[in-house]
């Protein structure tokens, strides 16, 4: 099995998709014809495709004859997973990966937390972002609350 990483944009979101896929540009149609198959038509090449989710944001993807497990991971919790796997120590500055709204905070001044702990939850692009603690520490400062917009690189927290 291959660890290939590819960056997937949606171009243009209509009856047919324009779909950039590590730069190259395809236009998709897309139906559900069935609880897990998927008619694509992909290039004016039609494609019967299997998806089937088997965890959180992993995917058995059959074709074909040909079979992959796809894992998707959006910008946010791919730059999560590097911070949560990388050892820091003493002052950790969270800031805002993106612009949004914040609609809940679960930390105060104090606060003992866990690497993985939700700090925060910012609503971008219409869905929930939670915002994980990256490391073990205290909550040194908040610097947001509910209903405050933020712009990306804005000042959530400190941990200590």
């Amino acid at each position: 099995m291959s660890d290939s990483v590819f960056k997937v944009e949606i171009l243009e979101d209509g009856p047919i998709k324009k779909v950039s896929v590590n730069g190259t540009v395809y236009d998709v149609d897309y139906n559900l014809g069935g609880d897990t198959i998927h008619s694509i038509i992909m290039n004016h090449k039609s494609h019967g495709v299997q998806i089937s989710s088997v965890g959180d944001s992993t995917y058995e993807v059959k074709n074909k004859g040909d079979y992959f497990q796809v894992q998707v991971i959006d910008e946010l919790k791919k730059l999560r997973l590097s911070r949560t796997s990388s050892k820091t120590v003493g002052r950790q500055v969270i800031q805002a990966q993106m612009p949004g709204v914040i609609q809940k905070v679960y930390v105060k001044v104090g606060d003992e937390v866990k690497a993985g702990d939700p700090l925060c939850v910012l609503v971008a692009m219409k869905m929930e972002n939670e915002i994980m603690c990256p490391r073990d520490g205290v909550v040194a400062s908040v610097h947001t609350s509910k209903g405050s917009a933020v712009e990306s690189g804005a000042l959530l927290c400190v941990l200590q």
